[in-house]
């Protein structure tokens, strides 16, 4: 302690402070979940990667609670931790680049072997007494920090603290303990919850009390007597009446309930917790029922993203797989060496490979056609090369477009460099695009591939695969096909197919 400033170490060493913390603060060999709530709340209040709560004791520094951190590799010597226990009129002390603070003496802590750049801290006040400090760090910095960020720091502090006196009066105060059980679930659950709102229902009277936080969140207009029917007439009907369901079986069972529901007004989701709760030393309060509300639109959101993408991963997934099994026996069967074969495939494959990146890249949306083109043209040609020219209009294609056509322009490609236009460096294939539509309004991609410049054309004796897949890999897109000339000049092949985007 001798590299803290003088009233810091004067903070640690006060008698009366080390005085409550032998009377109130015992040092848990188990994790607490309550205290672990409270930092895992102020992580996320902070979306910080790391929070903890650190008890100061007259010759070392202790972890009662600790996020995104293991316990043993806490720096607890760090002096920063300790900071915040002689704020007076700040609710936090919060700090960008600690390490540039030149009133700060101690050494700057480390997360993941960086040097923390950003820290909250504020102090847990037990019984009068500065007994430890919450902090959040991280190890960027956080330049969005309000003033109500460090308001909540300080609730959630004082919550901490308010915790260390209940867990004392219930060690010490028999009499007290269905009320200290009480306050315990409510806080738990409020911690749980993020500690964002809060409310009671009064079953005598079936009015409501709740914060201003959960009113924004159902849209309810400030200072207005809430009712049980008011607040239900908020809540959407897809979501209320399972949400009466298990409120009610919860309450008849003497049990605590969860359950989530979207607002009407708002459109938000949201996670409900609580419980009734009998009161011994208070008969009037008798049938309360207690909880809390947080937001949980934005995992809602994530969790509906994540399920359409796996339903479309399984989709396409499966469709692969069919296209690759049909490709590895089509290319099998007309090859006639296993060398031959390796070859053809494995081409095939990064073509598809290739499609598949482009697709991933948009999330599986449209994408542009001059994209597919020159990523299946790519491997054929130098780097620079002006030997193909794609011109005309913007076309976008959808999965199931892209993947055909990226086979088709492969098996052109590869065609060219082996016996057309792109085997010899004076060789040009020349690309048009152009998007029409028929009589009945519907788009229509109309390709032309024009090869010049190449070695004389013959029509092969034999159709290989390549050819075959030309003409047929359209097939299951109702209303296309392919046509192949194997002119003097070169190769040409016009393709024609509908669309969805044009």
């Amino acid at each position: 302690m001798e590299h803290l400033p003088t009233d810091i170490v004067d903070a640690i060493k006060d008698q009366d402070r080390l005085n409550t913390l032998s009377q109130t603060i015992m040092r848990a060999a188990e994790t607490d979940e309550d205290f672990v709530a409270i930092v895992e709340a102020a992580a996320l209040r902070f979306s910080c990667p790391a929070a903890l709560i650190l008890i100061a004791d007259y010759d070392e520094n202790w972890v009662q609670a600790v996020h995104g951190m293991a316990p043993e590799v806490v720096p607890t010597r760090s002096g920063l931790f300790v900071y915040p226990l002689v704020l007076k009129t700040d609710p936090a002390l919060i700090l960008n680049d600690p390490a540039d603070q030149s009133h700060l003496t101690p050494s700057v802590p480390s997360f993941e072997g960086k040097p923390v750049r950003f820290f909250a801290g504020a102090p847990i006040k037990v019984h009068g007494v500065n007994a430890g400090s919450l902090c959040v760090i991280d190890s960027k910095n956080h330049h969005d920090i309000s003033s109500e960020d460090a308001a909540a720091l300080r609730r959630l502090a004082n919550l901490a603290g308010s915790l260390y006196e209940l867990k004392d009066a219930a060690r010490g105060k028999v009499s007290a303990d269905l009320a200290l059980s009480r306050a315990q679930k409510r806080h738990s659950m409020a911690l749980r919850a993020g500690n964002i709102a809060a409310w009671s229902w009064d079953r005598k009277s079936n009015t409501v009390e709740c914060d201003n936080v959960l009113r924004e969140m159902l849209g309810l207009p400030v200072g207005e007597v809430l009712t049980w029917r008011r607040v239900l007439r908020a809540i959407a009907p897809e979501t209320r009446i399972p949400l009466l369901r298990r409120f009610r079986a919860a309450l008849e069972r003497g049990e605590e309930y969860q359950c989530e529901f979207k607002a009407a007004n708002t459109g938000k989701w949201l996670l409900s917790l609580g419980g009734a709760y009998e009161s011994v030393l208070s008969p009037e309060e008798s049938g309360s029922v207690f909880g809390v509300v947080v937001d949980i639109s934005v995992t809602k959101e994530s969790e509906q993203k994540t399920r359409l993408l796996l339903r479309e991963l399984n989709h396409r997934v499966k469709n692969t797989l069919a296209i690759v099994q049909s490709i590895a026996g089509q290319t099998l069967r007309r090859s006639r060496t296993s060398a031959e074969f390796n070859m053809a495939f494995s081409g095939r494959l990064q073509a598809l490979s290739a499609a598949h990146t482009l697709l991933s890249d948009e999330q599986w949306g449209a994408i542009a056609l001059d994209r597919l083109m020159r990523s299946q043209i790519a491997p054929y040609i130098d780097s620079g090369s002006r030997q193909v020219d794609i011109h005309g209009s913007a076309v976008y294609l959808d999965p199931d477009e892209a993947l055909a056509l990226g086979l088709v322009i492969h098996e052109l490609a590869s065609n060219a460099a082996k016996f057309g236009a792109l085997s010899t460096r004076v060789g040009v294939v020349d690309i048009t695009v152009a998007c029409s539509t028929d009589g009945n309004g519907t788009p229509h991609l109309e390709l032309d591939w024009v090869e010049v410049g190449g070695p004389p054309v013959m029509p092969p004796e034999q159709r290989g695969f390549g050819s075959v897949l030309i003409e047929r890999s359209l097939d299951k897109i109702i209303g296309s096909n392919v046509d192949v000339d194997f002119a003097d000049t070169g190769l040409r092949v016009h393709i024609r197919m509908p669309l969805r985007f044009c």
